[in-house]
């Protein structure tokens, strides 16, 4: 009888698994319970209400997440960390003056393309429910189907107790064993991107439409339960951002990322972060006495802290809402800054690795070291088409619009992102 149960419980698990995204929202109670639902005596002879099937799927739902949350590496969509996701380049040097033969100081990385903030965190929100009803059906239909056969009311005049007696298992074959199941603790992932805008270095007088390919690897850790609601993750990125026109303007970037993720409820979560990048020049500059290649213009240490929230508006709709606070410590210390993001999206699944959707995104930044400030706005919609298990591609387009109290510095342009991420393998 227990193996029946575990069969039940087990296909009941494929039902509830075939339709979206891992629940990842671990619950501790969620195997006693249904131990208790599948033991209940008078199940069978009971009606079935919708209330009990549901509280049942996702009882089911979190009881399997509790076992893939510490497998299961990050969602495919898993890009750059939300902690470096800024806006377009922008041009200004240090002092009052910019010599005629340095380059333009970068405000904001262009390899920062705008993706999701979301997208890191699939792995531990819910999905829309698509088929819900399909499967509500056929865990109702598993719910009434014969349990252990009613004691016979000749048995109870005669006095007598039957008791059914299971069958002896017979232990499996060494060849039919299952082999103990591989829980990555990290992955590998590889990235190609191509972002176009109409003013790459965000300039107010003389706006230059330019191109930017960006290849990188990302080595990040899984999240890592330090509780029944809280995880540790850790990535390392390195990129190669090529200008297609301004070619010597290109350059590197190393990113190293820890974060604590705290899951509020089943639709809000929080995080607490802290990352360092560096940026390296990756040619030389066409003046003697400039800059050489491998040269280091931005190290920059970054504490953030992020709300994040998912409702699912139909079974097919959800809208997600974000906000995130971060303090930068750079050097040249003339990058110090403090900014206040905001993020909107809804999104449209039209079927399983398909969604659309279109984002909202606002900034404001406080420079701590000088006497500046910037506002920024983007509206744009995308498209993101999971290719297989391990492959899937994002493409953006929209406007951005926005000001600075600093001269020469206008945020206004269109711009174009296309980005194809692989994983490469786990470990």
């Amino acid at each position: 009888m227990r193996l029946n149960n575990w069969k039940n419980l087990f296909f009941c698990i494929l039902l509830a698994s075939s339709g979206g995204s891992w629940c990842c929202i671990k619950v501790d109670a969620a195997e006693s319970a249904n131990t208790d639902i599948w033991r209940s005596k008078n199940l069978a002879n009971t009606q079935v209400t919708y209330q009990l099937c549901q509280k049942l799927e996702q009882e089911v739902i979190n009881f399997l997440c509790k076992q893939s949350s510490q497998s299961q590496s990050l969602d495919s969509q898993m890009p750059l960390n939300v902690a470096q996701q800024q806006t377009p380049a922008a041009t200004e040097q240090p002092g009052d003056t910019q010599k005629q033969n340095d380059p333009p100081q970068l405000e904001s990385q262009p390899s920062a393309l705008p993706t999701s903030p979301l997208d890191s965190k699939e792995q531990l929100l819910n999905a829309p429910q698509i088929n819900q009803s399909q499967r509500l059906q056929r865990l109702i239909q598993l719910l009434r189907s014969p349990k252990q056969p009613p004691e016979s009311e000749s048995d109870r005049e005669l006095g007598l107790w039957v008791r059914l007696r299971p069958l002896e298992q017979q232990p499996l074959p060494p060849t039919q064993l299952s082999a103990p199941k591989f829980k990555p603790i990290g992955y590998l992932q590889g990235r190609v991107a191509y972002f176009q805008t109409s003013n790459i270095f965000s300039s107010n007088d003389n706006p230059i439409e330019d191109g930017l390919i960006i290849s990188g690897l990302t080595l990040a850790s899984a999240y890592f339960p330090l509780g029944s609601k809280t995880y540790l993750n850790g990535s390392i990125d390195g990129n190669l951002i090529h200008y297609i026109n301004q070619s010597q303007y290109s350059y590197n970037q190393v990113r190293f990322n820890l974060s604590i993720y705290q899951q509020f409820s089943q639709r809000m979560y929080g995080e607490v972060s802290y990352s360092n990048q560096q940026l390296f020049y990756a040619n030389n500059s066409h003046s003697l006495d400039s800059f050489k290649a491998g040269d280091r213009f931005l190290n920059e240490n970054s504490l953030l802290l992020s709300l994040g929230r998912r409702d699912p508006l139909t079974p097919k709709l959800t809208l997600d809402s974000f906000y995130e606070l971060s303090i930068n410590f750079a050097d040249p210390l003339s990058r110090d800054r403090i900014i206040n993001s905001f993020w909107i999206s809804l999104n449209y699944y039209l079927q399983k690795p398909l969604q659309v959707g279109i984002d909202y995104q606002a900034s404001f930044s406080d420079f701590t070291q000088r006497d500046r400030e910037d506002q920024f706005h983007r509206l744009f919609g995308h498209l993101n088409y999971r290719i297989s298990d391990t492959t899937n591609m994002n493409v953006e387009a929209g406007v951005s619009l926005g000001s600075s109290t600093a001269e020469n510095i206008d945020f206004d342009g269109w711009f174009f992102s296309v980005n194809y991420n692989l994983q490469l393998g786990r470990f």
